[in-house]
Protein backbone atom coordinates (compact mmCIF):
# COMPACT_ATOMS: atom_id res chain seq x y z
CA UNK A 1 0.00 0.00 0.00
CA UNK A 2 1.19 3.61 -0.64
CA UNK A 3 2.47 5.66 2.49
CA UNK A 4 -0.82 7.92 1.53
CA UNK A 5 -3.45 5.09 3.00
CA UNK A 6 -5.93 6.67 5.80
CA UNK A 7 -6.03 5.47 8.90
CA UNK A 8 -8.78 5.66 10.90
CA UNK A 9 -8.98 4.87 14.60
CA UNK A 10 -10.71 1.06 16.56
CA UNK A 11 -14.86 2.27 15.88
CA UNK A 12 -14.53 5.16 13.58
CA UNK A 13 -15.88 4.06 10.40
CA UNK A 14 -13.83 5.27 6.99
CA UNK A 15 -16.59 7.75 6.42
CA UNK A 16 -15.78 9.41 10.19
CA UNK A 17 -12.27 9.25 9.35
CA UNK A 18 -12.32 11.12 6.09
CA UNK A 19 -14.82 13.61 7.72
CA UNK A 20 -17.75 13.22 5.78
CA UNK A 21 -20.30 12.09 8.44
CA UNK A 22 -18.24 13.84 11.21
CA UNK A 23 -20.06 16.07 13.82
CA UNK A 24 -17.83 18.88 14.63
CA UNK A 25 -19.14 19.52 18.64
CA UNK A 26 -18.82 15.38 18.84
CA UNK A 27 -22.54 14.88 19.87
CA UNK A 28 -22.78 16.73 22.54
CA UNK A 29 -26.02 18.32 23.95
CA UNK A 30 -24.52 20.58 25.83
CA UNK A 31 -21.48 22.85 24.71
CA UNK A 32 -19.37 25.18 26.38
CA UNK A 33 -19.00 28.97 25.50
CA UNK A 34 -15.63 27.88 23.95
CA UNK A 35 -16.77 25.81 21.87
CA UNK A 36 -19.72 27.63 20.49
CA UNK A 37 -17.13 30.51 20.22
CA UNK A 38 -14.49 27.86 18.23
CA UNK A 39 -17.32 26.58 15.86
CA UNK A 40 -18.85 30.05 15.03
CA UNK A 41 -15.33 31.44 14.95
CA UNK A 42 -16.91 34.41 17.35
CA UNK A 43 -15.57 35.79 20.38
CA UNK A 44 -16.39 34.53 23.88
CA UNK A 45 -18.17 37.71 24.61
CA UNK A 46 -19.92 37.89 21.46
CA UNK A 47 -21.25 34.25 22.43
CA UNK A 48 -22.29 35.64 25.80
CA UNK A 49 -23.86 38.65 23.78
CA UNK A 50 -26.04 36.23 21.90
CA UNK A 51 -27.11 34.36 25.20
CA UNK A 52 -28.04 38.23 26.43
CA UNK A 53 -30.25 38.50 23.43
CA UNK A 54 -31.76 35.75 24.09
CA UNK A 55 -30.38 33.95 20.60
CA UNK A 56 -28.59 31.13 22.15
CA UNK A 57 -30.14 29.78 25.14
CA UNK A 58 -27.69 28.67 28.26
CA UNK A 59 -28.28 26.30 31.38
CA UNK A 60 -26.64 25.20 34.23
CA UNK A 61 -26.04 21.83 34.66
CA UNK A 62 -23.88 22.74 37.77
CA UNK A 63 -24.13 25.60 39.99
CA UNK A 64 -21.32 26.54 38.52
CA UNK A 65 -21.08 25.78 34.75
CA UNK A 66 -22.81 27.52 31.91
CA UNK A 67 -23.95 25.54 28.89
CA UNK A 68 -25.49 26.27 25.66
CA UNK A 69 -27.93 23.84 24.33
CA UNK A 70 -26.89 22.26 21.17
CA UNK A 71 -30.51 22.99 20.20
CA UNK A 72 -30.49 26.48 20.26
CA UNK A 73 -27.08 26.36 18.54
CA UNK A 74 -29.01 24.93 15.83
CA UNK A 75 -31.81 26.85 15.09
CA UNK A 76 -29.64 30.27 15.62
CA UNK A 77 -27.36 28.82 12.67
CA UNK A 78 -30.90 27.87 10.77
CA UNK A 79 -32.15 31.40 11.57
CA UNK A 80 -28.92 33.27 10.35
CA UNK A 81 -29.29 30.25 7.05
CA UNK A 82 -32.75 31.76 6.41
CA UNK A 83 -31.97 35.79 6.76
CA UNK A 84 -34.04 35.71 9.89
CA UNK A 85 -31.23 37.15 11.98
CA UNK A 86 -29.54 40.25 11.93
CA UNK A 87 -25.93 39.94 11.17
CA UNK A 88 -23.91 42.13 12.61
CA UNK A 89 -20.75 39.80 12.64
CA UNK A 90 -19.27 40.20 9.51
CA UNK A 91 -18.98 36.67 7.83
CA UNK A 92 -20.99 34.74 10.29
CA UNK A 93 -23.44 34.29 8.00
CA UNK A 94 -21.16 32.27 6.23
CA UNK A 95 -19.46 30.53 8.86
CA UNK A 96 -22.97 29.72 9.86
CA UNK A 97 -23.65 28.19 6.34
CA UNK A 98 -20.64 26.03 6.64
CA UNK A 99 -21.27 25.13 10.13
CA UNK A 100 -24.78 24.22 8.96
CA UNK A 101 -22.75 21.60 6.29
CA UNK A 102 -20.77 20.20 8.49
CA UNK A 103 -23.75 18.89 11.13
CA UNK A 104 -25.52 18.03 8.13
CA UNK A 105 -28.34 20.50 9.13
Amino acid sequence: MSGNTLKHRPGENREEAVGETRDPLGGKLLLTVNEVARALGLSRRTVYRLVEEGKLKKVHPTPRSARITRESLEAFLRSLEKGEEEVRVKGIADRAREVLKRFGL
